[in-house]
């Protein structure tokens, strides 16, 4: 057993794994923007996720030609792709140990990840909706244009026109 393959593996999942531990980091730095309207640090958070996101999918290259490597010395099959609880149960104990807790650790990132995403979304979508309620009410904008239309297709007939507001002098 080539135990260098093993260790390749290790290494290319913990840096697999460094670099979604970054992702949380980084989305829990964007709610934060988010609800602060902080458009300068949104900025840069999302360029930075952007190179991250490049790292992350060249890393997964690497990482599934690793566990190919270890699958194929192991002697496992690579059709269907092994996973690396079952590389991991045929690698020596220390390595089987540590392989099985980045899969699992990896599961739990992956997990954190998909909330964080779905909280942004809904924090992006509410920061929206305030900026576009605070255009529309200065300048009148939802007040003057355009039908609306209900979930089904058919017109809102609730919806009255108004002219713009007015702003007084003295605000």
């Amino acid at each position: 057993m080539d135990l260098a393959i093993v260790a390749k593996l290790a290494l290319a999942l913990k840096e697999h794994l460094d670099r979604y531990q970054k992702l949380v980091d980084f989305l829990s730095a964007e709610k934060k923007y988010l609800l602060n309207l902080d458009l300068d640090g949104l900025l840069v958070t999302s360029q930075a996720k952007e190179i991250l996101g490049r790292e992350i999918q060249n890393g997964i290259g690497a990482l599934i030609n690793n566990l190919s490597d270890a699958a194929l010395m192991l002697g496992l099959p690579n059709s269907p792709s092994p996973t690396l609880v079952e590389v991991a149960k045929l690698c020596p104990k220390p390595y089987a140990n540590q392989i099985i807790d980045m899969a699992l650790t990896l599961t739990r990132l992956k997990n954190v990840i998909l909330r964080e995403n779905e909280a942004n979304k809904r924090f992006t979508q509410e920061s929206l909706a305030l900026v576009n309620g605070s255009i529309n009410a200065l300048t009148g904008a939802d007040q003057i244009k355009g039908d609306s239309y209900g979930q089904d297709g058919s017109k809102d007939q609730s919806v009255k026109k108004a002219r713009p507001s007015k702003v007084s002098k003295e605000v």
